[in-house]
């Protein structure tokens, strides 16, 4: 993939620990975006999303090498802490959305971002979601090595209506990028089609009360190619909501409304 308002909950009052296990497929990300299918192991394709990202770095120049010039380590284990007006953010890290119209919209308030979209279901499935690009330089041209980590965690609250509306979360690779549909972006690697691996968002870990989901880097399965994460050239990290395809009787719409916060290496 490439490049995923209101706060809804603003008391949260206390933290779960959860280890997510792995489903589906998804996509990479940069500064803009695409969402991948939603399934169980590696099952499904590759759409294409939307927006351009905002915040520090930039996406590279067009003509530069494909693929990542180097891999740098991260400055510190943290992500993002949403705690400041520039989000707390590394200053090479930046926010995006993607998606069909409208694109989930993101507000970064009280130390989290809320993240919400509603989505009218439709013969066609939709995919939507909110992420953070990661440059390694400030020209845009290096992945990030995060190999010395065991993967990424982030504290989640919030919701998601509908029925069979689901949710996902990846850890995007330059390898797991599609280099035919980057744009400006030179970081992916990836064939036509590539999409990384992912990991469910389960309804238990979905509730008003936070909760602390850790991802490691062998955890996300499927993807396209069929291989795992590279802790050594990650491009960036993304949350997507899944639509189902609409069926007689079935739902109308599907809500998303999340809260997301500390998001760190770890």
């Amino acid at each position: 993939m490439m490049d995923f308002r209101k706060l809804a909950f603003v008391g949260l009052v206390g933290f779960g620990l959860a280890t997510v296990g792995s489903a589906g497929c998804s996509s990479s990300s940069s500064s803009t975006g695409t969402g991948g299918s939603t399934g169980t192991g590696g099952s499904g394709g590759s759409h294409t999303g939307g927006s351009t990202g905002t915040g520090g770095g930039s996406a590279g120049g067009a003509g530069a090498t494909v693929g990542c010039a180097a891999s740098d380590a991260p400055a510190s284990a943290d992500i993002a802490s949403f705690s400041s007006a520039d989000a707390g953010i590394s200053a090479l890290f930046g926010t995006f959305s993607y998606g069909d119209t409208p694109k989930p919209t993101f507000t970064l308030a009280g130390g989290m971002v809320n993240v919400m979209d509603t989505v009218q279901i439709t013969a066609a499935s939709h995919y939507q979601g909110f992420g953070i690009y990661f440059n390694g330089n400030a020209l845009g041209t290096d992945c990030v090595d995060a190999h010395t980590y065991v993967g990424v965690q982030f504290d989640i609250s919030g919701s998601l209506m509908g029925t069979g509306c689901t949710m996902q979360f990846s850890i995007n690779d330059s390898e797991h990028a599609d280099m035919t549909n980057a744009g400006t972006d030179v970081k992916p690697a990836g064939p036509a089609g590539s999409y990384a691996p992912q990991v469910s968002i389960t309804s238990a870990q979905l509730t008003t009360v936070s909760t602390t989901v850790m991802v490691p880097f062998t955890g996300p399965l499927g993807g396209s190619p069929a291989t795992p994460v590279d802790p050594t050239k990650l491009t960036g990290v993304q949350w997507q909501m899944s639509t189902p395809k609409a069926a007689d009787g079935g739902p109308t719409e599907c809500v998303w409304d999340i809260n997301l916060k500390n998001v760190k290496f770890y």
